[in-house]
């Protein structure tokens, strides 16, 4: 039996920079390597974990042209570090489920529900009730669960979309039309079955339904897809562009 969620929340929280874990994964990728210098730990195991864990909670994807798609995005010199913070947050919600079920229901309610911020407590309590429900799964420690807890918020803050230390402030990143693209483009690739704005992956936008469907209607975007729409009901089809 597949074990739907792992621990890679730990180590991916304790990667010091976001920036080099990115120029690691490019490097990696397109085979063309510096010295890592920002990316150095002081053995070969604890790379060889934090390795592991990049693999395990990001480089996961549906076929081919999902990865074409992400690794085409962070080569890109034309999105910025914050686009590419974005990027890799986007992936991580399709490769880890323990960080996607996090993010769903408890940091994305909070960000519709209008919250400012959120505290460590509230993803414990979160996943000690993931615990509950799939004990054969999470057979952790309430330890290890406070742990988790406090590595998602960590991560959060990494990716640009928290701050502060103890309580942490919700973060708005700000999607330019480039990276909005993609984000239309993402959606779809790692959920083809679903073309809607009901697609699940839609809510990582940060729009109300009414205010996606608005931002998907501008001119700008008129090269990228067709959008149709009966009563609330929208469907995004997307051109070829490239």
């Amino acid at each position: 039996m597949t074990v739907k969620f792992n621990s890679s929340i730990n180590m991916m929280g304790s990667i010091p920079d976001y920036a080099s874990m990115i120029e690691y994964i490019v490097e990696e990728y397109t085979g063309m390597f510096s010295e890592y210098k920002s990316f150095q730990f002081r053995t070969s195991k604890s790379l060889a974990r934090f390795v592991k864990a990049i693999d395990d909670a990001i480089l996961q994807f549906k076929d081919e042209k999902h990865k074409l798609l992400f690794y085409s995005s962070l080569i890109d010199t034309e999105f910025s570090l914050n686009d590419k913070l974005m990027i890799v947050f986007w992936q991580m919600l399709y490769a880890n489920a323990l960080f996607r079920e996090i993010t769903v229901e408890v940091f994305m309610k909070a960000v519709y529900q209008g919250k400012n911020s959120l505290c460590q407590e509230d993803v414990y309590y979160f996943v000690r009730h993931l615990k509950d429900e799939s004990p054969t799964e999470l057979q952790w420690a309430d330890s290890t669960l406070k742990i988790i807890a406090s590595k998602y918020l960590t991560a959060m803050k990494k990716f640009g979309l928290a701050d502060g230390n103890q309580r942490k402030e919700i973060c708005y990143p700000l999607i330019g039309s480039k990276l909005f693209v993609y984000f239309i483009r993402w959606c779809q690739c790692v959920n083809p079955e679903d073309r809607t704005i009901s697609n699940s992956y839609m809510q990582f936008g940060y729009c109300e339904p009414q205010q996606m469907i608005a931002k998907l209607k501008k001119i700008e975007f008129i090269p990228y897809w067709d959008i149709t729409q009966i009563n609330n009901d929208v469907t995004i089809d997307l051109k070829e562009y490239e």
